[in-house]
């Protein structure tokens, strides 16, 4: 029994494990839902410091260039440049394509000591032009080299070839300075060519040509862009534009300083076919001063321009042919056939080592006199420091009554004055000038007589002129030189406010013989009419900045200088130059009859946007459709003082005349246009403009009242818009922010 018991124990134990282990063969259903979290680990080691990445180059609004290194191998081997590139935030930039950025490599070539000839630079790459192999300096892409962008705003170029393969160039020299350039297309504006002087061999150069600076260019041509765009900077037009460089098509050089003087002399021969076939001929260039003052671009005095005295140290062919050269034309001032190899004097040269002998600064030919230096000296401007015009006093200016004013005439650099009564004297020969203009109100000029529309009869003068004091004559001298006299007219009864005096003519002086007459600087003197305290006219201009292009700003015979104050003494809303419309003469053959307004406000914008003709002194016509501003049109500042130039309040300001009348002696039947639409239609002329301006309160044929005010049939409202602060902020839409000046 007991073992029967056991045996069956042992077979029902087995029947189960059969059971067990065939159930771990079948599925084991759905997954059970997920435990908790376990708590969390400890920190782990810190991981090695990420590489520091950049933003996008397509978001940048200007690219800084900065090249860290150029090395070269021994003997002129691939160049491999390192170079950034930042935002104004000092970002690095990535992301830039290798079709976007340009190189040139050139050479500079000290020249041989007492040679006279200057140093001058040639490029590595070339290209053929006009038929002619490696005729022209040219920059490499760099998809034509290996291109490697590190993605922190670094990257690495090397040049597609070693510098001895590259067809005709300079011979490499390790010791010579070297210079690296940049452009970038097709992206934000760079602020600057990224220009980087080296030595192969190493160390800093010991030896460069830096003649003209950015900022001297940029007084007038503000930022300085060139093909395109992107060639910004004068030390990267150098490395392309020199001795070996031509026009393929006219055969013309494009030497820096060939083409530059070329250029600015407006010479007539001289044409530049370039990209795409377009035509660029210079010879309606001027220049808005005189060529004899080099040193408007070679500043001796800028430290960043160590070699700009080469235009007077070493004279040249090429520099100086430029406007010395015979065009064929008799009296012309081109008489000096330098560029063909003969001189006056009937000397034959073929190079330039024999220019500085007779041109250098130490040269005794003719007593010195054919020294560049003194050449171009402009002794009338010398001679001008010696004179200084000061108002001291205008009284008498109540309505109704005849001013009286005292001036004085001194030497700034002696402290002396001037009688300027004495026969002898530089205001009583030749054609010198000595008058005082008064002009009122100084809120804005008009010179009105509301009782009798006109200050000076028709007779005398134009209309809506100033009331002048001829000082040459009838003066009373204090005995130290303080001189006084009584103007003809009276202050009109019907004037408020007050008014401004200006002292304005020109001495003559002999100068080498010969009378020259030089423009003293206009002074200008408030005075009180009916206000407590004379009251300035507002300051709208820096005269420094007319300077910046016109150097010593002198106009009308040079009797007006060094002030524009003065110009609108005379140029005001209500003048037109109708008097000089003269039937048969020159201003009628030219300009027609119809008279146009000589409104300060209005003539100057668009004189300097070509948009004007006016008639001048003894009906010579004026035509200024042809100047070229050479900068931007919207640059505000390079004029204007910081924030004068935005609308004005019309009920402030005299509309402008532009249609004199049948009657000049009267106002009311001119027809005139509202004082903003004036200035801002002076550029803006398309019919689109002007009908914006018309739609928002501007009149362009409207009249005006016996006092010179108004009548329209709306009110401008610009300022809402225009206005500071407003949505179309004139400095936002001009983009004056935007532009840096000297």
């Amino acid at each position: 029994m007991h073992l029967m018991a056991s045996k069956t124990l042992r077979l029902i134990a087995v029947v189960t494990l059969s059971s067990m282990l065939f159930a771990c063969s079948g599925d084991d259903g759905a997954a059970g839902p997920a435990g908790p979290a376990g708590p969390a680990g400890p920190a782990g080691p810190p991981g090695p410091p990420g590489s520091p990445g950049g933003v996008p180059v397509d978001s940048a609004t200007k690219i800084n260039i900065a090249v860290t290194s150029v090395a070269i191998p021994a003997g002129g081997g691939a160049p491999t440049v390192q170079l950034q590139l930042t935002n104004d935030l000092n970002q690095g930039l990535e992301g830039l394509p290798a079709s976007d950025i340009r190189f040139v490599l050139s050479q500079l070539s000290p020249a041989t000591a007492g040679s006279g000839e200057s140093s001058e630079w040639q490029s590595y790459v070339t290209r053929d032009t006009g038929g002619i192999p490696n005729g022209q300096a040219n920059t490499e892409t760099a998809t034509a080299g290996t291109f490697v962008d590190n993605g922190d705003g670094t990257y690495q170029y090397t040049f597609a070839s070693d510098l001895t393969a590259y067809p005709a160039p300079p011979v490499f020299d390790e010791n010579k300075s070297h210079r690296l350039g940049i452009e970038i297309r097709g992206q934000a504006p760079i602020s600057s060519n990224g220009i980087y002087d080296f030595v192969p061999a190493g160390g800093a150069p010991t030896f460069e040509r830096k003649i003209v600076d950015n900022d001297t260019c940029n007084a007038c041509h503000d930022v300085l862009e060139f093909h395109g765009g992107p060639r910004t900077d004068v030390e990267y037009c150098v490395t392309c534009h020199n001795p070996s460089s031509i026009d393929g098509d006219t055969g013309n050089t494009v030497d820096m300083k060939a083409m530059i003087h070329n250029i600015h002399a407006g010479r007539s021969d001289y044409v530049i076919i370039g990209f795409r076939g377009t035509v660029h001929d210079y010879s309606t260039v001027q220049w808005t001063q005189d060529l004899r003052n080099c040193e408007t671009c070679h500043e001796e005095s800028d430290t960043n321009t160590p070699q700009a005295s080469n235009w007077r140290l070493v004279p040249n062919r090429a520099a100086c042919g430029t406007c010395h050269y015979d065009d064929g034309v008799p009296d012309s001032g081109h008489d000096y056939a330098i560029e063909n190899g003969t001189h006056p004097g009937g000397f034959e040269f073929s190079d330039d080592t024999q220019c500085i002998d007779c041109h250098g600064p130490d040269s005794t030919v003719n007593n010195g006199e054919v020294q560049v230096a003194r050449a171009h000296e402009l002794k009338e401007v010398e001679a001008n420091k010696a004179f200084s015009y000061e108002v001291i006093s205008v009284t008498n200016t109540a309505p109704g009554q005849i001013p009286v004013a005292t001036i004085r005439v001194s030497n700034p650099l002696d402290g002396t004055t001037y009688d300027i009564e004495d026969p002898a004297g530089p205001f009583q020969i030749g054609s010198s000038r000595l008058n005082l203009d008064i002009a009122w109100t100084s809120e804005d000029l008009g010179n009105l007589d509301p009782n009798d529309d006109l200050a000076r009869p028709p007779t005398s003068g134009a209309p809506f002129a100033p009331i002048q004091i001829n000082f040459q004559s009838g003066v009373t001298n204090d005995g130290n030189n303080n001189f006084t006299k009584s103007a003809a007219s009276a202050i009109p009864t019907g004037i408020a406010g007050s008014g401004i005096a200006v002292l304005e003519g020109r001495a003559a002086v002999d100068i080498d013989g010969e009378l020259d007459n030089l423009p003293v600087s206009s002074e200008v003197f408030p005075f009180a009419i009916t206000d407590a305290e004379a009251e300035a006219r507002r300051s709208v201009v820096d005269i420094n900045k007319c300077n910046d292009c016109h150097k010593n700003l002198a106009l009308h015979g040079d009797n007006r200088s060094g002030n524009t104050e003065v110009c609108s003494t005379c140029h005001n809303p209500n003048a037109t130059d109708i008097r000089r419309r003269v039937p048969g003469s020159e201003c009628d053959m030219v300009l027609g009859l119809d008279d146009e307004p000589v409104d300060m406000k209005r003539m100057v914008h668009a004189i300097h946007a070509g948009n004007v003709g006016v008639c001048g002194y003894r009906n010579t016509a004026h035509d200024y459709s042809e100047v070229i501003y050479p900068g931007r049109l919207n640059t505000c500042e390079g004029c204007h003082l910081a924030d004068t130039y935005y609308p004005v309040d019309p009920s402030t300001v005299l509309a402008t005349s532009v249609d004199a009348g049948a009657d000049w002696s009267t106002l009311v039947d001119d027809v005139a246009i509202s004082p903003n639409s004036s200035v801002c239609s002076a550029c803006h002329t398309s019919d689109l403009a002007q009908t914006h301006m018309t739609q928002n309160g501007g009149d362009f044929s409207a009249g005006k009242d016996d006092t010179g005010a108004l009548i329209s049939s709306g009110a401008e409202t610009c300022a809402l818009c225009h206005g500071s602060g407003r949505a179309s902020d004139v400095k936002e839409a001009h983009g004056v922010g935007e532009f840096q000046f000297n």
